[in-house]
């Protein structure tokens, strides 16, 4: 930036190399000038604000419709998790030949009662 005395060595080039009837007028048309830029950036900025605030609404209208999605895929995790499979009651067709759905769920409970037995196995000789 240009600090005060270099100014006046500028105005004072300026006045020599113009003359005193120009300089006034070339001054009125730089300041014109540096006006209408002025105004020219806020017009840009206030512009680009613009767009920048219609840019978020168009996010949060969208963050809202994704949120509006996912609740009801919350809550259908929520019941699956909270859904036991071994009381739930066969629904489909009988099996002609095979285990019935009991024999599944008693093989089920077998199974998972073993595992628990297994690991307490495990745990009481690794100590």
């Amino acid at each position: 930036m240009l600090q005060g005395g270099e100014i006046i060595i500028i105005l004072l080039i300026a006045l020599v190399v113009l003359g005193p009837t120009r300089l006034p007028e070339l001054a009125r048309r730089a300041g014109k000038l540096a006006s209408e830029l002025r105004q020219a950036a806020r017009d840009v900025t206030s512009g680009l604000e613009a767009e920048v605030a219609d840019l978020r609404q168009v996010r949060d209208e969208l963050q809202d419709q994704v949120e509006d999605l996912k609740k009801p895929l919350r809550e259908i995790q929520e019941e699956a998790r909270a859904v036991d499979p071994r009381k739930l009651e066969w629904k489909g067709p009988k099996p002609i030949s095979g285990p019935t759905p009991e024999d599944a769920m008693r093989d089920l409970e077998e199974i998972e009662g073993g595992q628990d037995q297994g690991s307490d196995t495990e745990e009481s000789s690794g100590q």
